[in-house]
Order: structure tokens, then C-alpha cells, then sequence
């Protein structure tokens, strides 16, 4: 029998292409990847940056020897971070679209088929775990054809690949994949069409020793040390460049992810970055934003202040409504918003969240402070906090919490807030009397002769008329038990199915077949 002559294919490629890993949570995005990365790219010693776009380039040496660059995209899988994948979709030329074989097609998966298609990039599903015993691979695909996706053996144009992340399966398939789609996009080299170079902010955090960097992805052009940056009205000169690893680089060209220092402060997610070889042309673009009008002005300075500390700001009336001050602290910008627009759903009319300040790196000292100060608490999502600082808040009284998983920190919040509620105000009915007859003393007080219907009655009990009118009962008044009489003794109490004297202040205006009912007030969240 002769073997199969394995088909060797070159691809025209003018630039690496970007592709973006999306799908549910625990469907093995990052297993993939890290699958990929792990066998095939020069680790650096990372300088703890923990990245939640994750972005890196592998270089795969194809079955002819050429070597191609691609650059991966990892967006996480829970529904709160949804914003944040549809960042990675609209950088992207490709989405590979993971779906668990044991799993199939989840809320996520459907979002990310919508990112896809509102990116207007091709897809690639990626069928994942086919290690596992069982699977139905039809039925996989009859639920992608439901949500848009067509496969080429069902008469679409999408092409399907089974993976095992675990068992290292299929990844050379997918990579191959990944090329020829790229081949078909005819990917150009796009000229910067402002200075020299272009790129995108796909996270922002402080580094303890770079200080403010931006992880981004260049759209055109190429970067170098020593080139001038600017963005909306501000400029910077580029300090330091760095791979996904951190390993330092001098130049990043077009789809290349790289970590840019040498801001003053955090750049806002999704920011376009333009690069000039000299400081004259930012100048330029600075003076020209100085010429907006005065009402743009305005507003360019309302969205230079840090918006995500006001998004959460109580706006009604503070004597009407509760308030949980937080200082919210977490390692990214990426990941501060998803943590701010969670908080924001689990406020309520009755309590509300209200953000004292809101911020990236460590929890520090001021942030202690602050919370302090306005009788509140610390949060903090993936941040860190020194020991120092952990004694401060100790000495101070300030809860400082710190959480890994936003599920935590959600439910842990609204917990919080709804113990903070007013308590509502139940009336319990505990005992019941019908009136048999009433009796007028000498002092002009009025004495009800009555039947205890429910329960036990007690001498200081608070209780209300009952009157049956036009086939409902109604509330004719409301006093306290004074005394309470049997066979002309005065009694502390008196029990169902027993009679007695009820004497009321103040005084009800009492008839036959009336009903006094006794009552508590509960108090409940």
C-alpha cells in the first residue's frame, strides 16, 4: 500500500496575523494557547505582570521550513468580562472560537459569535477536549448552525478543528488553519495614517519599577525607543519596549503586542497611540487640541478625570438612600472596569455603592486613609497589599479585602449591602379576642366583656379593633392592653377559649362582635 504524500504549503503572508481566542469559560482558551506557546516560543523571565487580554506571537516553523509569526489574543470567559472580549475581537483579524466538546454551545459562545460577526473577521471553531469518550461532534455543529455557524460539511464556509489542549492534539491542524484563513484575507500592510507608526491600548497597569505601562498592540508602522507618543492631547517618549514575556526589545512592528513605558499616568483601554520620530509633531497635535471649543474642552477634561471612580457615584438624595463607601484598587485597568460595572449592578434604590476612589497597583497607605475617613472599606481585585500596609489598616479599623475571582467579590458586596438595608417593619398578629359585650364603669371608662379566640393575651399587649362592615373587616382603632379581668380579679394574662374584661387605652369605641386583635412588630432585611 503506498503512504499518502503529506501536501507542503507555502502561505503569502505580508504580515503576521492577529487572531483572538474566544468562547465560554473553561471551554480551554488559555489551554490552547499556552499548548501552542509552550512549545514553541523563547520564555524571557516575566516581570509580574499578570495580563488579562493576554497577547503574544509564537513563530511556527511550518512542514516546508518557512517560519510564520502569528499573534494570539486570550480574552477571559466569564460574562463579566464581555466588554473586554469585545475589545480583543475588534483588534482581530481571526477569532478561533473554542467550544468544549462535553459542553457545546453556551450564552458566551453566542456573544462571541456576535463579536465575530459585528468585527465583520472570519471564524474558525475550534472543537476542544475530543480526548474525552462520548462526544457528539454532530450535535456540536447542529447548535453552531443554529447560532450562524456553518460548517464546510453542512453547506457553510466556517472550517471546524479538533483539538486536545490536554493531549497536544490537533494544534498543528489549527495553526495551519489559522495561516490559510490568513492567506485568504489577503492581510495588507496598512500605512499609519498619522505619523510614523499606530497602535492600540489593549491593558494599562503600574509596574513598581517601569510605573505606568500599556500593553498594545501596533496596527501600522513600526516603534522604536526614544520615539515620541501621543494620544488625545498628551505626549510621552517611549522609555522601554517589551515582549509579552518582558523581555526587552528595541523596535515592534506591525502585529507585533509589546508593553510601551514611559507614561505619567495609565492610558484608558482601546486608545488609539500615534508615534512621531520628533517631539515637534506632537507638539502639533497638542496645540491643535488647545483650539477646540471651549464646550469640547470642557468635556475632554470631564473624561480625563478618572471616570471609572465617578461611575458608581450615588446621584439621589443622600437622606434617602444608604450608602457603602469603597475604595476599589485592582492590578488593571482591564480588570478594574469589569470589577466597577459589576459593582454597579448590585446597588439598589435602598443602598447604593458609592466609589470614594478607584485605581490600579497595590492598596496603599491613602487608600486606607480615604476609607477611613469616610467610614468605609478597601477592595481590592487581584491587587496586592504590603504588610506595612495590612498593620495600618489594622491599627485604623478598616476592612481591606482582597479577591482573586469576581464571583467572590460580587457576592461578597451585595451580602454587605443587603445587611445594610432599613429593616422592614412586619405586623405579626400574636392573640385575638371577640367582643361579647361592652360595660360602662362609674369613671366613664369602657370595659369590652370578650372571648379569646387565638392564642394568649397579655396585660400591655398593643392591639386594634376589628369590625366586620359590608363583608370586610376593617381597622377601627388602635390601643394598648391596660387591664385585663377575670370574674372581677385583675389577671396578667388570659388564654384562648377563656373569658375576660379588656379595658383599652385610649379608649376604642367598642360594639358587639367586634374583634381585638394583639399584635408584635418584626423587623426583617
Amino acid at each position: 500500500m503506498t503512504k499518502k504524500k503529506e501536501t507542503k504549503k507555502e502561505y503569502n503572508l505580508v504580515r503576521p496575523p492577529v487572531v483572538t481566542f474566544l468562547g465560554h469559560v473553561d471551554h480551554g482558551k488559555t489551554s490552547i494557547l499556552d499548548a501552542i506557546r509552550g512549545t514553541r516560543l523563547q520564555v524571557c523571565e516575566a516581570g509580574g505582570i499578570t495580563q488579562n487580554i493576554r497577547a503574544h506571537q509564537i513563530e511556527y516553523k511550518a512542514k516546508t521550513g518557512t517560519a510564520y509569526k502569528i499573534t494570539f489574543i486570550d480574552t477571559p470567559g466569564h460574562e463579566a468580562f464581555s466588554e473586554m472580549r469585545s475589545r480583543g475581537a475588534n483588534v482581530t483579524d481571526i477569532v478561533v472560537l473554542v467550544v468544549a466538546v462535553d459542553d457545546g454551545v453556551k450564552p458566551q459562545t453566542k456573544e462571541a459569535i456576535s463579536f465575530a460577526k459585528e468585527s465583520k473577521v472570519p471564524i474558525i471553531v475550534a472543537i476542544n477536549k475530543v480526548d474525552l469518550k462520548g462526544h457528539d461532534l454532530a450535535k456540536i455543529k447542529r447548535e453552531l448552525s443554529t447560532a450562524g455557524v456553518q460548517a464546510e460539511d453542512l453547506g457553510g464556509n466556517v472550517m471546524f478543528v479538533k483539538v486536545s489542549a490536554k493531549k497536544k492534539t490537533g494544534l498543528d491542524q489549527l495553526i495551519e488553519t489559522i495561516l490559510l484563513v490568513a492567506e485568504m484575507q489577503e492581510l495588507k500592510m496598512q500605512k499609519p495614517k498619522e505619523g510614523i507608526a499606530e497602535a492600540v491600548v489593549l491593558e494599562s497597569t503600574t509596574d513598581k519599577s517601569q510605573g505606568p505601562i500599556s500593553l498594545c498592540l501596533v496596527k501600522s508602522g513600526e516603534i522604536s525607543i526614544g520615539n515620541y507618543v501621543g494620544w488625545e492631547d498628551k505626549c510621552a517618549t517611549i522609555r522601554a519596549l517589551k515582549n509579552e514575556t518582558f523581555c526587552s526589545q528595541e523596535k515592534a512592528q506591525v502585529s507585533d503586542p509589546v508593553w510601551i513605558s514611559g507614561f505619567q499616568k495609565e492610558i484608558p483601554i482601546g486608545v488609539k497611540l500615534v508615534f512621531y520620530p520628533n517631539q515637534s509633531d506632537v507638539k502639533a497635535i497638542k496645540n491643535e487640541a488647545s483650539e477646540t471649543p471651549d464646550e469640547e474642552k470642557e468635556l475632554s477634561e470631564v473624561l480625563d478625570e478618572d471616570i471609572l471612580s465617578q461611575l458608581l457615584e450615588a446621584k439621589t438624595d443622600e437622606d434617602d438612600i444608604i450608602e457603602l463607601n469603597i475604595v476599589i484598587k485592582s492590578e488593571s485597568q482591564g480588570t478594574l472596569e469589569v470589577a466597577l460595572k459589576e459593582l454597579q449592578k448590585v446597588s439598589s434604590d435602598d443602598v447604593a455603592i458609592k466609589i470614594l476612589h478607584s485605581g490600579t497597583g497595590e492598596i496603599t497607605e491613602d487608600d486606607i486613609l480615604k476609607a477611613k475617613n469616610a467610614k468605609g472599606i478597601v477592595i481590592g481585585f487581584k491587587s496586592k497589599i504590603a504588610s506595612k500596609n495590612q498593620k495600618i489598616a489594622k491599627q485604623e479599623k478598616v476592612l481591606v479585602r482582597n479577591y482573586e475571582i469576581i464571583y467572590e467579590l460580587i457576592d461578597e458586596v451585595a451580602d454587605v449591602l443587603e445587611s445594610m438595608k432599613e429593616p422592614v417593619e412586619i405586623e405579626v398578629e400574636i392573640a385575638r379576642a371577640k367582643v361579647l359585650k361592652t360595660f360602662e364603669l362609674s369613671n366613664g371608662s369602657m370595659i369590652a366583656g370578650c372571648k379569646v379566640l387565638k392564642g394568649t393575651i397579655l396585660k400591655g399587649y398593643r392591639c386594634y379593633a376589628e369590625r366586620l362592615s359590608d363583608k370586610e373587616k376593617a381597622r377601627v382603632g388602635e390601643g394598648k392592653i391596660t387591664s385585663i379581668r377575670h370574674n372581677k380579679d385583675e389577671v396578667k394574662e388570659t388564654h384562648k377559649g377563656s373569658e375576660c374584661g379588656i379595658l383599652l387605652e385610649p379608649q376604642i369605641d367598642l360594639e358587639k362582635d367586634d374583634e381585638i386583635v394583639c399584635f408584635k412588630i418584626e423587623k426583617s432585611q
